[in-house]
């Protein structure tokens, strides 16, 4: 559950992440759950299929070549192929938080501003808060996980890169988003 990456890697891994990252979009859109950056998900009011694949798309390719990059300057020799199929197949457990939005009901965004504390009166925007920390930590060990089997790193230093790589691959996917959305 959070290192199957001893087991499967390159396209195999690629293949069974791009099932998960289908689902992903489409349950995303019909949820109205929104995975707008490497690390962040949203529940929004409406959300389209196409913008819901775009935003997957530019969260994994932000990821994936930051991640390779990282790869390159720390590590002696990998595949490319398994870091693109280990860090799309790290999304998987984020599906549980397209199927959490059916449950999602908060107030309208527009009236928090106004409103603030009113969001913690829904039950099911609390729990979905909560399950959306679990679901972001395991996420995040999952992509560490990937990192460190795929590039065969390990070590402060594969820790600090992941970090750094981490925190470029959520800013380029803002900074994406922001241009190209």
């Amino acid at each position: 559950m959070i290192n199957p990456f001893t087991r499967i890697a390159g396209w195999q891994a690629f293949g069974l992440g791009l099932v998960f990252v289908i689902f992903m979009g489409i349950i995303g859109s019909y949820s109205n759950v929104s995975f707008n950056g490497a690390l962040d998900v949203h529940f929004v009011q409406h959300m389209t299929l196409i913008s819901s694949f775009s935003l997957l798309a530019i969260d994994i390719i932000s990821l994936v070549l930051v991640m390779w990059i990282a790869g390159l300057i720390l590590s002696k020799g990998f595949r490319f192929i398994d870091i693109l199929g280990t860090m799309t197949l790290a999304k998987a457990p984020l599906i549980i938080i397209a199927f959490a939005g059916y449950f999602n009901h908060s107030i309208d965004q527009n009236k928090i501003p106004e409103h603030p504390l009113e969001m913690f009166q829904s039950i099911s925007f609390i729990v979905l808060i909560i399950l959306s920390i679990f679901i972001t930590i395991w996420n995040v060990t999952l992509i560490y996980n990937a990192f460190r089997i795929s590039c065969d790193v390990k070590g402060s230093k594969s820790t600090v890169a992941f970090i750094i790589g981490l925190l470029v691959a959520e800013a380029i996917s803002q900074i994406a988003i922001y241009k190209l959305m």
